[in-house]
Parts: C-alpha cells; sequence; structure tokens
C-alpha cells in the first residue's frame, strides 16, 4: 500500500465530507428542504420524532441509517470502497452535529440555498465517490445498481430522489417540494458529470518502445491491447500505435507505467459511448 496515495485518498474523502455536510446542514436544512439520498430520509426521520416531542441530532441519525446499506455495500461492492465510506459516514455524523448546533445565517433566498445547497452537496458526493468513497446511504445503493444493470449513477440517483420528492409532498408544501425537486437535480446533475469511476476510456498510445509498453501493461493489469505498425509523417521514423479500453479510474496507472517505459510517449484518451463485446468491469478497490 502506497502511504503517500492513501493520505492523499483520506485528505480528499475527508475535504468532500466537509464540503457535503456544509450543504447539508447550512443551506438546505435552513430552507427546510430535504437532501437527497438516506440524508433525505434521515431528516424526515428526525422531523417525524420532532413532532412526537422527541430531538435526536440529524448526524446521528444518518449513521443510524446507513447501518444496513454498509451491510449491503459489504456483500456486493469491494470492502475497502465500504470502510472509506464508513469512515466519510461517521465524519459526517460529526460535522453535520457540529454544524446543527452552531447554525450560521447564510441567507432566506429559497432558490440560491436550493441551487447552492445541491451544488455543495453534489460536489461533495463526487469529491467522495472519485476517491474511491461514499458519502453513504443511497450512494452505495446506486453504486451497487450501476455494477449490476449498467446505468448511469446519476440516473439511478434521480429516480431513487423522485421517492423522497413524493413523500416530501405529504409532509412539506408544495413549493418546498418544488425546490428540493431543484437541489435534486443540481445534486446528481454534478455527481453524474464529475463522477467518472465506471465510465470507459479509448487510450491511444504512440510510442517506439511499443512491445515493452505492452508486456509491461499486460503484466500490471487485465487488460488487452491491439498493436498497430506506424510512420511518424515528419520524422519517418517506426513506431507502434497501441490502443486499449478502460475504465477511466485504471487510467491514471496505466500512465505511470507507459511514461515510466517511455517519458516522450504519446497519449490521448476518448470517451466510449457504446461498446459490443466482453468488457470487465472492475470494482474500486
Amino acid at each position: 500500500m502506497n502511504l503517500h496515495v492513501e493520505i492523499k485518498r483520506m485528505m480528499f474523502i475527508t475535504f468532500g465530507t466537509i464540503i457535503f455536510s456544509i450543504g447539508v446542514s447550512y443551506f438546505i436544512v435552513p430552507a427546510d428542504l430535504l437532501p437527497g439520498g438516506l440524508t433525505g430520509f434521515a431528516r424526515l426521520a428526525q422531523y417525524g420524532v420532532t413532532q412526537m416531542g422527541l430531538s435526536l441530532n440529524l448526524g446521528l441519525w444518518i449513521v443510524i441509517l446507513n447501518i444496513p446499506i454498509m451491510i449491503l455495500g459489504l456483500k456486493g461492492i469491494s470492502k475497502r470502497f465500504v470502510y472509506y465510506s464508513m469512515y466519510s459516514i461517521i465524519l459526517q455524523g460529526l460535522f453535520i452535529g457540529i454544524f446543527e448546533a452552531n447554525p450560521v445565517p447564510i441567507g432566506e433566498e429559497i432558490l440560491a440555498m436550493s441551487v447552492l445547497g445541491g451544488g455543495l452537496i453534489g460536489l461533495g458526493a463526487a469529491m467522495t465517490l472519485k476517491s474511491g468513497a461514499s458519502t453513504g446511504g443511497l450512494d452505495i445503493v446506486a453504486q451497487y445498481l450501476s455494477l449490476k444493470l449498467q446505468m448511469s449513477i446519476g440516473y439511478i440517483g434521480i429516480i431513487v430522489n423522485t421517492i423522497i420528492l413524493g413523500v416530501s409532498l405529504l409532509v412539506f408544501d408544495a413549493q418546498f417540494a418544488f425546490y428540493t425537486l431543484v437541489s435534486f437535480i443540481v445534486t446528481n446533475m454534478l455527481i453524474d458529470k464529475l463522477h467518472t469511476a465506471y465510465k470507459r476510456v479509448r487510450l491511444d498510445i504512440l510510442s517506439s518502445h511499443g512491445d515493452e509498453i505492452k508486456d509491461a501493461v499486460i503484466q500490471k493489469s487485465i487488460r488487452g491491447m491491439t498493436m498497430m505498425n506506424a510512420r511518424g509523417a515528419y520524422t519517418n521514423e517506426r513506431r507502434k500505435v497501441l490502443w486499449m479500453v478502460l475504465q477511466v479510474h485504471e487510467v491514471y496507472d496505466i500512465e505511470k507505467v507507459i511514461v515510466a517505459i517511455d517519458p516522450d510517449a504519446f497519449i490521448t484518451m476518448t470517451p466510449v459511448h457504446h461498446l459490443n463485446g466482453f468488457f470487465n468491469r472492475i470494482l474500486i478497490s
């Protein structure tokens, strides 16, 4: 395990969780809106017990409701992914609890609170997902379904959050339900644009050390490559063109292998929108 990489990952998870918690505590909740995902259900649970004269911190509700989701994650997703997610969830419980106990007035414009809150939640969740973890709750479910059904995580999030929106229509005024929907859309658009862990890309490598690169990549990953002979139009030098399809989260490690062999290798990356044939999807680990 590379200590430097692990420290960097933990820092990004921590920073993403803080941004997520700020969006929930200082924008969404003060505007009487519902956060997306399991945090929204936690907010509904908190509201329900408050109506019965009881009081329980939102951060604690989030931790409690995430316990069964973590069990699902251990069965269906990488254990390391779940362990990092548990770290994020515990941080949420801590930060949201602190922020809730120390409110800071931001503003009263509900549309601005909805958009900014949804944006911060989406940014924080995407940063955490890109670091190989999750802010918990329905992100875990969406991650699981994304692997099983080959669907976009953001699309799954919109479907699930529709259920929360329907519940909010029964509990809150229709106006607040509308602005809750706005925050959901902003959140899921950001997650879908920024989190690309399971999206596929085509990597093209032009190098005079093609055979060495091919051997190293095959040795260090499960990916195959296609090799073609090429000749530079300007230099007239003979080189190899190698191309391969992989997931975005694999690119960093593959590039390190290539550059270690040929620092001058010319590398391009192109999104793959359609793929026919066998392609092995790898869990973030």
